[in-house]
């Protein structure tokens, strides 16, 4: 046992990998059990990940699952993205050294109590990587789809003009003898078909939609693949008290004759209305105000949750990592390489400028630093394989978190000592 320190009160027991054991290592079969106060919030700070809740004593609500065992979890379902995607760039991401670097860095925000890698390379992946997704769906959270929401919703807009924020869903029957790619190219020309369209285009105008934002996701279950489509409608209400009842099924009832007829001419079988949703605003509003998974983490995050039915991309790498499910790791791949390419996050034209939002790119946000976070120490390449090799960079972060250089150093040489041992 690793003893971090009586001010923090922390013990940080072996670091273990939930992986099975390779290289001769003993210690590998469980994750690594740390003991600290975490936040009490119910959203993970860092990431805005809700975290499972369970009822404790008089009703009040606690964690089931352990922030730190969630995030370690992350960089075991990268090593084993990385042994299915051997030739994708999420192969080398926080492996291998970025250009010019020489050491790697460990880099602490004590304000934040957060932690990260400097000087190795990221993928920017948000379909792949377990690592840049979350950082970089979080970002376009935070930093872009969630103030939009809440300066549309609650500030009137730019203009004083605002008003509701709908979430449309648009699915289409699929079966588990359907090729994925197949049918992101037949949803892809159902899109353009129907926004292309000049009823899509009078429909949204009636109800003063002034821009979309569109999100991809994709789920797997007993009817295989299926991909749909999310989309958040701002629609102005400054000359109405609220979207009401009538304007909503009004609105829905056009939007899915637009959508079927857009699946007609995509050839894609023909939505039924149980499969066509379209959420009124205070559902967005109670959505924005709460902070929770709402309708912004639902626009940024649906490929990276557990799915209700079905599984999610990332449910299927927990499969192949945990029950070593052969099957679930080949969906994976052909996940991957059919989406490969492809915006997870679409905005309309003109949206992002209404909103003074900056464009960056998936690569430019997992590639960022946080600016604030000081240098913890440096490990020298050698021993960065040996942290490759034992599978601890999520240990180390761990640590990192909790600003002691003191203890990765313990760690690093533990590590030394179970090379020279196995050699």
């Amino acid at each position: 046992m690793i003893n971090l320190g009586e001010k923090t009160g922390v013990y940080l027991d072996t670091m273990r990998n939930l992986q099975p054991g390779t290289n001769g290592v003993a210690c590998s079969d469980s994750i690594a059990k740390v003991k600290t106060q975490f936040i009490s919030e119910f959203v993970d700070k860092e990431t805005g990940e809700i975290l499972q809740c369970v009822e404790g004593k008089n009703g009040a609500l606690k964690k089931a699952v352990d922030p730190v065992e969630i995030r370690l979890e992350r960089w075991i379902l990268q090593s084993s993205v990385k042994h299915l995607l051997p030739k994708k760039r999420v192969d080398k991401c926080l492996s291998v050294r970025a250009h010019g670097q020489d050491e790697i860095k460990v880099l602490h925000n004590s304000k934040r109590k957060t932690a990260h890698y400097g000087g190795l390379q990221t993928c920017g992946s948000v379909w792949d990587c377990p690592i840049c997704a979350v950082k970089i769906s979080e970002r376009r959270r935070v930093d872009e789809v969630l103030p939009a929401m809440e300066r549309w919703v609650d500030q009137g807009g730019i203009d004083g003009q605002g008003g509701q924020c709908l979430l449309l869903t648009l699915t289409h029957p699929h079966s588990n003898t359907d090729v994925l790619k197949d049918l992101l190219k037949g949803e892809q020309k159902a899109m353009s078909s129907m926004t292309g369209s000049r009823a899509y285009r009078k429909l949204l105008e009636s109800a003063g939609c002034i821009g979309t934002i569109r999100a991809w996701e994709v789920t797997h279950g007993d009817n295989g693949f299926h991909p749909h489509f999310h989309l958040i409608l701002f629609v102005r209400t400054f000359d109405r008290p609220f979207f009401d009842d009538y304007a909503l099924q009004d609105l829905k009832e056009g939007l899915y004759r637009a959508w079927a007829n857009a699946c007609r001419l995509a050839k894609l079988s023909i939505p039924d209305r149980k499969g066509f949703d379209l959420q009124d605003g205070s559902h967005a509003h109670n959505y924005v105000s709460k902070g929770v998974w709402g309708l912004d983490h639902e626009i940024t995050k649906g490929h990276l949750k557990k799915a209700k039915k079905g599984r999610s991309p990332m449910d299927l790498v927990r499969s192949y990592a945990f029950e070593q499910d052969k099957q679930a790791g080949a969906l994976f791949i052909e996940y991957s390489n059919a989406f490969h390419g492809k915006s997870q996050l679409y905005w309309s034209p003109g949206l992002k400028d209404y909103f003074k939002i900056n464009e960056k790119t998936d690569e430019q946000i997992a590639a960022e630093q946080d600016d604030q976070a000081n240098e913890l120490g440096q490990i020298d390449w050698p021993t960065w394989l040996l942290v490759l090799k034992f599978k601890m960079r999520g240990e180390i972060i761990e640590l990192g978190r909790l600003g002691s250089w003191d203890a990765i150093l313990r760690l690093l040489a533990d590590l030394k000592k179970i090379e020279v041992k196995n050699e």
